[in-house]
């Protein structure tokens, strides 16, 4: 196939931002996204939850979970379960967890990019060269401080 070719038929591959894997994704794991806390999913006994919408075109992306009085103790709680736990795990240990959810962050960041985009509007460009990025770098900077 020639130059020529390729600009009369402008058969392109996929943009490397294509939000195809996106939806894919969000209609897997979709579209009720509840609460974690102490290990497993829960739904709110309120039973309130908010919609998100992507503000472009209004599509419904997701039902998300309204935690209310109840969740929130049950988080505060859990969390103070855990961290006698965490809190006497050598540095070392507490960086490991750091670093590999950073790793996780990085190998998903064209997944989060997008989704964040689709969400709340912003340039796929900020999401995917700075909001994203970011994350990743602030585990980073907490596990290496968690070492010392």
């Amino acid at each position: 196939m020639t130059v020529k070719d390729i600009l009369e038929t402008l058969e392109w591959g996929p943009a490397p931002e294509s939000d195809k894997f996106a939806r894919e994704w969000l209609d897997e794991h979709g579209p009720n996204f509840g609460m974690y806390i102490n290990g497993s999913w829960v739904k709110p006994k309120s039973g309130e939850n908010f919609e998100t919408h992507n503000p472009a075109t209004g599509e419904l992306l997701g039902t998300i979970s309204q935690a209310g009085k109840t969740e929130v103790d049950a988080a505060v709680a859990a969390a103070r379960a855990a961290l006698p736990g965490w809190s006497s795990s050598p540095g070392h240990v507490r960086a490991r967890y750091l670093y590999a959810i950073a790793r996780q962050v990085q190998k998903h960041h064209r997944l989060l990019a997008v989704i964040e985009t689709l969400d709340n509007g912003k340039p796929i460009r900020e999401t995917r060269d700075a909001d994203v990025p970011l994350v990743a770098r602030h585990f980073y900077h907490h596990a290496g401080w968690a070492q010392l």
